[in-house]
């Protein structure tokens, strides 16, 4: 309510969220002398997260957004690592020359090789956003990689990647990298696609055998109009594929759709969809035709859904019955329990 009250328009946002943030810096710093490690955590978190919200993916490109994203990545890493010890590692993916981060829980009381599951998050977050989803999974004896593909945040602002037509290529890249000396089985491997990834997750699972499963939250199958795309999420799709002006915008029909039974055959692991009944941006009549189209395809394979009725995109006020769906699912997909 602080930030809300000083700001007049989105042209405020920016260097409110600058004020906000050094002044909760502030009060940090000088705490830090007396505070317990569980505290001191909860904080860093909270300065995180304060962060993100001052570098909202619509807000134009600029020093100030790169500053908030590096303090927030920064903040997160700090607590990680203060919490977790060794079992949180930050972890570099190559890709094109460059790389691409991400974050690495370990489950604390087992022993490894972990089944794996990797957050892929959608267009307008950050890996430091997901971090409730990732310690749940963790708990429940996951290996969980939530990272920054090509053309989101971090790989974004900081590597100068945008966002590629092979981007599923970047999870098989984690796979590769996670599979070699980071306690994950590679032999059972699970995706969950947020958003504009959860058609990516199809794609990656099309192209690569290793994953044995699919989360979809709110992926669309087909994204390629791009004047229907709402102003904010067309403000960061701008960022993310580096179009600079309306001749530039790529020709999005292969590029950005799923609704293609031929790709879809490739899809050869459980899929469970999820989706919000008031979901404003992907039809429940898309994912209807999803399910039945990879149930026709592949009669002996697990292809389920859950419509939250009030839900909206992505069911964001359903995040506990979520995570424990996810759990379930995974247990019995790449867990073996």
């Amino acid at each position: 309510m602080s930030f809300l009250r000083g700001i007049r328009s989105i042209d405020d946002w920016e260097s409110c969220a600058l004020r906000l943030v050094a002044e909760e810096e502030r009060k940090y710093l000088s705490s830090i002398p007396t505070l317990p490690d569980a505290e001191r955590i909860l904080l860093l978190h909270r300065l995180s997260y304060l962060c993100l919200m001052g570098q909202w993916g619509v807000i134009p490109m600029s020093p100030g957004k790169i500053e908030l994203y590096i303090k927030s990545r920064d903040y997160y890493v700090e607590a990680e690592s203060l919490a977790n010890g060794d079992l949180y590692q930050r972890v570099a993916i190559p890709w094109e020359g460059k790389s691409c981060y991400g974050n690495l829980h370990l489950p604390k009381s087992r022993s490894g090789p972990f089944p794996l599951v990797i957050i892929v998050h959608g267009m307008d977050d950050s890996k430091e956003e997901h971090l409730a989803t990732e310690l749940i999974l963790q708990e429940n004896g996951f290996a969980v990689f939530c990272f920054d593909a090509p053309g989101q945040s971090e790989s974004l602002f900081l590597e100068g990647l945008n966002w590629p037509r092979n981007f599923h290529d970047s999870i098989s890249s984690v796979i590769d990298t996670l599979s070699d000396g980071h306690n994950c089985d590679p032999q059972r491997i699970g995706v969950v696609g947020i958003s504009w990834a959860g058609m990516w997750v199809y794609k990656a699972a099309m192209a690569d055998d290793r994953i044995k499963a699919v989360y979809d939250l709110g992926g669309p199958i087909h994204a390629d109009d791009f004047h229907r795309i709402p102003y904010f999420l067309k403000t960061r799709f701008c960022q993310a594929l580096g179009i600079e002006k309306p001749t530039t915008v790529p020709e999005l029909g292969a590029f950005f759709t799923i609704k293609d039974e031929a790709q879809l055959a490739k899809v050869r692991c459980p899929v469970r969809i999820i989706h919000g009944g008031k979901d404003p941006f992907v039809s429940l009549d898309d994912k209807q035709w999803l399910q039945s189209t990879l149930l026709a395809l592949h009669p002996d394979q697990d292809v389920s859904m859950l419509v939250f009725p009030e839900g909206d995109h992505c069911c964001t006020a359903n995040g506990a019955e979520m995570r424990q769906d996810a759990i379930e699912f995974f247990h019995t997909s790449i867990a073996n329990d």
